[in-house]
């Protein structure tokens, strides 16, 4: 079991997210200074070395000594690969969406359950309270239901799926919000959380998978029960 829990380790996820998901910094581009970058995360500079020394074995970053630090010219390429960026071009039903959300979350909950620290379970299943409490208010809902389900791809510890489903929900969520259909998931949502939770807490990989597929199938059946959702969307 993987379970990313020291300090330089966390600190590389955050420079990860800021190189590769923010593109704060482009490709051969110089990092600011250690000592610079050491202020911005509140770390030593030790830490700090061997965070980036985590990102240099991704090639994600280089090292010119002398020189500095700089983000490496295929990083690019390499994050392309590995989020299917050229899946960009491809339009999608919401249908379709979903039941790919089914294939890939039923196995980010079960790993969750498999490989999350006790501090990990605790956030997703105070995530899941929070989603309870603002039940009636639709946007407070999605925000605590999106960070519901993105702290358990974190759990999950699996770099392509702590990626690939924040991407999907915010996808699902953007346009269903333009549609003004988001409502028709409200219906079965805290039974299907309280489900996924309660796998959770016991680190049930088999029934949280299973409680995460009856989650998503109520989410494709709303959709085929609703009108107007054959039309396509583009979606990345």
């Amino acid at each position: 079991m993987r379970i990313k829990s020291s300090l330089p380790e966390r600190i590389s996820d955050a420079l990860y997210e800021q190189v590769v998901t923010v593109k704060k910094y482009s490709p051969g581009e110089k990092l600011p200074s250690e000592n610079d970058l050491a202020i911005e995360f509140g770390v030593s500079r030790a830490t700090l070395r061997e965070a980036i020394r985590l990102l240099v074995a991704q090639n994600v970053l280089t090292v010119e000594h002398g020189r500095g630090t700089f983000v490496s010219k295929e990083v690019n390429q390499y994050y392309r690969d590995i989020q299917f960026g050229d899946l960009g071009k491809i339009r999608m039903k919401l249908i379709d969406i979903f039941e790919l959300r089914r294939v890939v979350e039923t196995e980010a909950v079960a790993m969750a359950c498999e490989r999350a620290s006790n501090a990990e379970i605790d956030a997703i299943l105070e995530a899941g309270r929070k989603v309870a409490s603002v039940v009636s208010n639709i946007e407070e809902r999605d925000a605590a239901d999106s960070r519901m389900h993105n702290l358990i791809a974190q759990a999950s510890h699996n770099e392509f799926m702590i990626h690939l489903i924040p991407m999907i929900y915010r996808a699902v969520y953007e346009t269903l919000h333009k549609k003004g259909t988001v409502e028709l998931f409200a219906r079965n949502i805290l039974q299907d959380h309280a489900l996924i939770l309660e796998a959770i807490q016991q680190r049930d990989a088999d029934m949280a998978r299973h409680a995460m597929a009856i989650h998503m199938s109520h989410a494709i059946q709303s959709l085929r029960a609703g009108e107007n959702f054959e039309e396509e969307i583009k979606y990345f």
